[in-house]
């Protein structure tokens, strides 16, 4: 018997996968990150942190009552979805800056193949 909170779904893993492609390219690009929560009675609470900050030095924003929080979620299974360019042109960034710090140089044509693969990869293509 296996217990289903322990799996996760396809959709988690993706979001999950490009919530860290993108903090790890706003890492590499020198970007505070912000993150937004939706309190239980709707309103939106915004944290900013500076790239050298911690969680506990996060300060609220004060979100405007006027503005209309956007509540509603959008699930897509990773099946139907093929790797988006702005995705490639994510993993081709990353790519570049992990090459960068590792001063280390690619040909094109094998810097291509390794953005393939790391594509199919994380998308089980």
């Amino acid at each position: 018997m296996t217990d289903s909170s322990d799996e996760t779904t396809p959709e988690a893993d993706y979001n999950e996968i490009l919530s860290k492609l993108e903090a790890l390219l706003r890492k590499h690009q020198g970007n505070p990150s912000a993150s937004v929560s939706v309190g239980a009675d709707g309103k939106a609470e915004a944290f900013h942190s500076a790239a050298h900050g911690t969680a506990s030095e996060q300060r609220p924003l004060i979100a405007v009552d006027e503005i209309p929080t956007l509540t509603e979620m959008v699930y897509l299974a990773p099946e139907t979805l093929s790797p988006q360019p702005d995705i490639t042109s994510l993993l081709e960034q990353i790519l570049d800056a992990a090459l960068g710090d590792a001063k280390a140089d690619l040909h094109a044509d094998a810097r291509k193949i390794l953005v393939q693969s790391l594509e199919s990869r994380l998308f089980r293509l």
